[in-house]
This record gives structure tokens, sequence and C-alpha cells, in this order.
């Protein structure tokens, strides 16, 4: 009876160790996952903040995943060049090879919101059109005899037509901003440049890069020039 024991006692023993030993076993793996995935986390937390603080990349939407040590980006810029630094800020210590699928895109620059002014400003101008036309019909029938009451009438209608005319020449901020960005179209040294442009109660502000001061000279005169403009803030920044 004592040797049973002994012998049930050992098998007891040898069950623990092996069910120890295959807990820790499939533990192992997990941590390792989790701590891979903390690795892809910060890497792309890291590479995007690295974007962002670039002046050429800064305006551009570039979305950056991480699988292992392979880093992917995905989204539009202007220029070939903006593509290329890009990659380069990607590769940073901890990724082996950048997958780079952004897309060129020269007309990015053109936004929904400036498609948005355009259309208002279309609206504005049918509207004083409107306002003209029923002017010069009061007109007319005053012309043709009718009373001072109505010649009142007609020159309120003058007055109005001529006050919608000189509230759609007041040009909003989103109208100042577009011909700016036309103005930089047309100016051969600016085309290759990533400049943002905001617009605040007719004061522009210009943030981006550009290649050389005389470039950034000629920006602040564009725009300082364009209808509806009254000052220009200038933080374009010489690289």
């Amino acid at each position: 009876m004592s040797a049973l024991k002994q012998l049930l006692s050992v098998g007891v023993v040898g069950i623990a160790l092996v069910v120890g030993t295959s807990q820790s076993t499939s533990a192992a793996p997990r941590a390792v996952r989790a701590a891979a995935a903390g690795d892809d986390s910060n890497l792309k937390s890291e590479i995007a903040a690295t974007l962002k603080k670039n002046s050429l990349l800064a305006p551009r939407d570039i979305d950056v995943s991480v699988d292992g040590n392979v880093v992917t980006l995905k989204g539009e810029v202007k220029t070939a060049a903006e593509k290329t630094r890009a990659g380069q800020l990607a590769q940073i210590k901890g990724i082996t090879r950048v997958d780079n699928r952004i897309e060129v895109n020269p007309d990015i620059d053109r936004s929904k919101i400036d498609a948005a002014a355009d259309k208002t400003k279309a609206g504005v101008n049918k509207a004083v059109d409107a306002s003209k036309g029923a002017a010069e019909k009061t007109t007319e029938g005053v012309q043709k005899g009718v009373g001072k009451a109505e010649q009142g009438v007609a020159k309120a209608a003058d007055k109005t037509a001529e006050a919608l005319g000189k509230a759609s020449d007041k040009v909003g901020d989103t109208a100042v901003t577009t011909r700016v960005k036309a103005g930089f179209s047309k100016e051969a040294m600016l085309k290759e440049t990533a400049i943002d442009i905001q617009t605040a109660d007719g004061v522009v502000t210009l943030r981006g890069s550009v290649g050389s001061e005389a470039a950034k000279a000629r920006a602040a005169a564009i725009a300082s020039g364009t209808d509806g403009v009254n000052r220009v803030v200038n933080m374009l920044v010489v690289q």
C-alpha cells in the first residue's frame, strides 16, 4: 500500500507540472501579440505627428497604418515631391519598409468649400439681376404717366437694386480665399508650392512652404492685391 501511495503522489505532481507548463506556454504568445500591437500604435502615432509637423505636408490629409515593421501611407498630395517627402519622413527607427500609396492630385487645393463659394456668388448675382429687372419695370411704368407716389416706389426699387449690387461686390471670406488661390495658380514660382490660405474678415493668413524669399514675397503681393483683402499675414516658411 505504501508503494501505491508513493506512485499516486508522483503522478499527481507530474500532472500539475504539465498543466502549469501548458498555461505558461499559451500565455506567452498573447503577451507577444499585445506588445507588438502596442509597438505598431506607437510607431503610427510618431509617424503621423512627424508628417503634421512638416510645413510642406501639414495641409495634407495622409492616413498612416503600421503592421509590424511595415508602414503604409494613403491619401492625396499636390506634387510628386510631397509624396517623396512623406515616404522619407515615415522611414523612422523600427520601420524596415514604407509602402507609399499616396496619390498625386495637382487640383487638391480646389476644395468643396471653393465650389460652394462659387454657387453662393452665382446665387447672389441672380438675386441682383431679378431686383434690377423689377426696378426697370417700375421705372417704365412711371414713364408712362404713373403719379409721383409711384415714382417714389421706382426710386426706392432703384436704390434697393443698387444696394444689392454693392452687397454682391463685398466678397465673402470664402470667395476671397478662392480668388487668392486663383492668383497663385497663375504665378509660375508658386505653382509647385503647398500654401494653406485662410481668410477671416478680410484678413488673409498664408501658411506652408515656398522655395525662396522671392516666392514668399510674391505670394504676399498677390494676396494683398486681391479684391476683398484688407491685410495679409505672411507665415510662409522658405525651404
